[in-house]
C-alpha cells in the first residue's frame, strides 16, 4: 500500500475553492473526496512501522494555519498552491518528509488537463490535524491514522 501522510481542507474551504472552479472546462477533475494537501509521501510502506515514526515526527508542532492560492500545473497536472501565515507550515512539511530527492511545493492537486490560469485566494483555516492516508488505487484512500494538533 502507498502510504503518505496529508492535510484535509475543512468543508467550508472545499466548497469555496469548488465554487470557484464552478464552470471551469477541459479538465479532468480529481473526485472532489480525494483533495488533500500532501505533507510527506512514503511510497509502498508498512502502516504499523508508519504510524509512530508520523506521530515521533509531528512531536511539538504547532496546528498551522494556512489557505489555498492560485491555480498552477506540474505538465498537465493542475493544483492550487498553498500559503502559509508562518513558518509552522514549512516546519510540518520539514518533520514529516523521510525523502529530500525532490523540493517539496506544496498543493492541492484539482485534475489534469491544460494550463488553468485561475487567480484564487481562499480562506485561511488552521490545520488541526494531519492524516495518514494509504492507497490501493489512484483517488482511492484509506485513513490508516489521525494526528491531532495539541490545542
Amino acid at each position: 500500500m502507498r502510504l503518505f501522510t496529508a492535510a484535509i481542507p475543512p468543508p467550508a474551504v472545499l466548497d469555496h475553492l469548488a465554487a470557484a472552479l464552478d464552470g471551469v472546462g477541459n479538465v479532468d477533475w480529481v473526485p472532489r473526496s480525494s483533495w488533500h494537501i500532501t505533507l510527506g509521501y512514503y511510497g509502498e510502506d508498512d502502516p504499523e512501522t508508519r504510524v509512530p515514526w508520523v506521530r515521533e515526527q509531528a512531536k511539538g508542532l504547532v496546528a498551522p494555519t494556512i489557505s489555498l492560492t492560485d491555480a498552477d500545473n506540474f505538465g498537465h497536472t493542475l493544483w492550487m498552491g498553498v500559503s502559509a501565515v508562518d513558518s509552522s507550515f514549512t516546519a510540518l512539511g520539514q518533520a514529516l518528509r523521510c525523502d529530500d530527492r525532490h523540493d517539496w511545493h506544496p498543493h492541492l492537486t484539482i485534475g489534469h488537463g491544460e494550463r488553468l490560469d485561475l487567480a484564487y485566494s481562499g480562506p485561511q483555516w488552521t490545520v488541526d490535524e494531519v492524516v495518514l492516508l494509504g492507497a490501493e488505487q489512484r483517488y482511492e484512500y484509506t485513513v490508516l491514522d489521525r494526528l491531532r494538533f495539541a490545542s
